[in-house]
């Protein structure tokens, strides 16, 4: 099971193609690229113009442009826009969707919580910028204090 939907997991290579072509690209162009086809890759570019990622022109020229940049896109803006809000179990959604029978009594509900809210965390810190780039030093690493060395790992 993927972590990301493959909605997501387009709409990634849409924003990595269009910040990689500054003058924007066609979703013919998109599409033939990557092997989407183009309906679903229009309804997510709809989406990924609706909420404000990019902009699009209509004619002979036109296509589609990336209108924010990589490093003001977080990871959690982009699922959100895309799919139903991220939830790492049933209960850490709203209480009145809720569905799980042990619910009043289960002893793993408060901790999957905190790792709900942790998940939650890096993916609101986490950018487009630092997909798009890997050297890019992560931004949890400065949140929690912590150095990276330049392969990647912790010292």
């Amino acid at each position: 099971m993927s972590f990301f939907s493959r909605k997501m997991d387009y709409a990634l290579l849409v924003l990595s193609h269009l910040h990689g072509n500054p003058d924007g690209s066609s979703a013919r162009e998109i599409s033939a690229k990557f092997s989407i086809s183009r309906p679903f890759l229009a309804n997510i570019m709809k989406t990924l113009c609706h909420h404000g990622y990019l902009s699009s022109h209509r004619g002979v020229h036109g296509g589609y442009v990336l209108i924010r940049k990589p490093e003001d896109i977080a990871l959690a803006d982009i699922m959100q826009s895309l799919d139903e809000p991220f939830h790492l179990t049933d209960c850490s959604k709203d209480i009145e969707k809720q569905t799980c029978s042990a619910r009043n009594f289960c002893p793993i509900r408060t901790g999957m919580s905190g790792v709900h809210d942790r998940i939650r965390t890096i993916l609101k810190d986490v950018t487009l910028a630092e997909i798009l780039d890997p050297t890019i030093r992560p931004s949890i690493s400065r949140q929690f204090g912590l150095e990276l060395v330049s392969h990647g790992t912790h010292k």
